[in-house]
């Protein structure tokens, strides 16, 4: 499963899973390439770790709270990581003052996942970590979705009357200055 990141018509990125299934996904840009894999039941967290460095220096963390996330950058930078509305599927990136840095929105057809965009203000556009953020966002998001999907069963059928299918492959579109 992959996700391409474009800005425009312009294929910057990428986001891969090693295998269905697995939490092990591989972002990469033209600048640098990372490892995201999710740990934790009770705590859950995402480590973000660059390729080239091994395993054991992250350059990023993600951690989950019931109703609130928060990324840590390296030099211990935090970003809030939130829905954008309890009704609204969108997340939000902020600095801990509340200025939005991010918009991420996934797009949907019925209850598959088929892309996604990455909306920057012009702060978020000139922040040093604006890719890896953006990729570690949409890696959340790509998780949280299949986990809420893996429920379907329980819930019922799917608005078609189909059960819901994982994309072998989709592309994150980005839109707004920088957008990765």
């Amino acid at each position: 499963m992959a996700f391409a990141l474009s800005s425009g018509e312009s294929r910057v990125g990428e986001l891969r899973w090693s295998k269905v299934g697995g939490s092990l996904a591989i972002g990469e840009t033209a600048e640098s390439s990372w490892t995201f894999k999710r740990a934790g039941f009770l705590n859950p967290q995402v480590t973000v770790r660059p390729v080239a460095q091994g395993p054991s220096a992250d350059v990023a963390r993600i951690t989950a709270h019931l109703n609130y996330h928060r990324i840590e950058l390296r030099g211990g930078r935090m970003l809030r990581f939130h829905r954008a509305g309890y009704l609204i599927p969108a997340w939000t990136v902020s600095l801990e003052d509340g200025r939005e840095l991010l918009h991420i929105e996934p797009v949907r057809e019925g209850r598959r996942l088929v892309g996604g965009a990455v909306i920057a203000t012009p702060l978020g556009a000139e922040m040093a970590d604006f890719a890896l953020t953006a990729i570690a966002g949409w890696y959340f998001i790509v998780l949280a979705w299949f986990e809420d999907e893996a429920l379907v069963p329980f819930e019922g059928p799917s608005e078609t009357g189909s059960p819901p299918s994982s994309p072998a492959s989709v592309s994150a579109g980005s839109r707004g200055p920088g957008a990765a």
